[in-house]
C-alpha cells in the first residue's frame, strides 16, 4: 500500500498530532509524506463578525507557512529520518488545497481542529470539507494520544459506502497486524416492539448475516494478499448505529466510517452516523468514500 500520505500543516498542537500518527503509518506502509501548509489572507468567518482586512502583507503569511513546514520537517527528520517527506506552501483556503493534493494520495491526515477552531462542539471547517471533497481517504486525528495497538473498529451497514469501509479497515489492518471488528447496527421501528424476542432475535440475525456477508465478500476480493489473513469479527448491536460504533471502539486503534450509509441523501453532505463519529470519538477516524469511477 506504498504511495504517498498528505498532512495538513497549520501549527496547531492537533496538527502536531496529525503529524506524529502520519508519521508512524508511514513507517508501517512504506509512504512518504508531503507535508502542506494552506494559508490565506482573509480571517475565516466567526462569531465576532468578518472585516475582510487581512491583518498581515501576504508575504508574512508565506513565510510563516514555510516556517511551519520547516518546523515539522525537522520533527519527522527526528522521528523517522528514513522517511521521505517533500514541503508544499500554497496560497488558498487549506481545505481545497488539501483536497486537490488528495489526488493519488493513500490518505490525507489532518487534526480535527485546527488554529482557526471556534466552537469545541463542531468539528473543525477545514476537516469536515475534507471528508466530503477529498479524492482518498481522510483521517481525523482528535485530542490525546492516539493508541498504537488495538482492533480496527469499522461500521458496516449493507451499503456500498459501509462496504468500501470495510474494505479499507481490512487492507489497513494487515498494515498494521492487527484484527478488525466489524459493526452492523439495528434499530427497532417502536420500543413497544423491543417485548418481542422473536422479532428482535429475527432483526438480529438478518444485520448479523448482511455483515457476514459483506466481511466474506470482501476477504474474498483480498484473497491471496496480506489482508486475507486478517481476522474479522462481525458484531450485530441493538442501537443506533454511531452510538454502537462508538461503544465497541473504546479499545480500537482506528475507527472507519463511509461517508455516507443506508440513509444517503446527497453526496455534498457528510452522512450524519459518519459526523456523529468524528464529533464524539476520542480516537483516530478514517472517513472512507467511493472510489472514484
Amino acid at each position: 500500500m506504498a504511495g504517498r500520505i498528505v498532512v495538513g500543516i497549520d501549527g496547531s498542537e492537533q496538527s502536531a498530532q496529525a503529524l506524529e500518527w502520519a508519521v508512524s503509518r508511514a513507517r508501517l506502509g512504506g509512504e512518504q509524506l508531503e507535508l502542506i501548509s494552506a494559508y490565506t489572507t482573509l480571517p475565516d468567518l466567526n462569531f465576532y463578525g468578518y472585516h475582510g482586512v487581512p491583518s498581515q502583507p501576504v508575504d508574512w503569511y508565506a513565510e510563516f507557512s514555510g516556517e511551519l513546514l520547516e518546523a515539522a520537517a525537522a520533527r519527522v527528520r527526528e522521528l523517522a529520518p528514513e522517511l521521505t517527506c517533500t514541503l508544499t506552501s500554497q496560497l488558498g483556503h487549506p481545505a481545497h488545497v488539501l483536497a486537490d493534493a488528495s489526488e493519488g494520495a493513500a490518505a490525507v491526515v489532518v487534526g480535527r481542529r485546527g488554529l482557526g477552531g471556534v466552537r469545541s462542539a463542531l468539528m473543525g471547517s477545514v476537516s469536515n470539507r475534507l471528508t466530503i471533497h477529498a479524492k482518498c481517504p481522510v483521517i481525523v486525528i482528535g485530542e490525546g494520544e492516539a493508541p498504537a495497538t488495538g482492533p480496527i473498529v469499522v461500521g458496516v451497514d449493507g451499503s456500498e459506502f459501509g462496504t468500501n469501509a470495510l474494505r479499507y479497515a481490512i487492507t489497513e489492518a494487515a498494515v498494521r497486524g492487527t484484527s478488525v471488528r466489524a459493526v452492523a447496527a439495528y434499530e427497532l421501528p417502536h420500543p413497544a416492539l423491543r417485548d418481542d424476542p422473536e422479532l428482535v432475535a429475527r432483526m438480529r440475525a438478518d444485520v448479523e448475516a448482511e455483515a457476514t456477508g459483506a466481511v466474506t465478500q470482501v476477504l474474498d476480493e483480498v484473497k491471496g494478499t496480506d489482508a486475507a489473513s486478517v481476522n474479522v469479527e462481525p458484531v450485530a448491536v441493538a442501537g443506533p448505529a454511531a452510538e454502537a460504533i462508538l461503544g465497541h471502539a473504546e479499545d480500537a486503534q482506528l475507527i472507519v466510517v463511509g461517508t455516507h450509509g443506508k440513509g444517503l441523501v446527497q453526496r455534498i453532505l457528510l452522512g450524519s452516523v459518519s459526523r456523529r463519529v468524528l464529533n464524539d470519538a476520542d480516537r483516530p477516524v478514517a472517513v472512507v468514500d467511493l472510489p472514484e469511477s
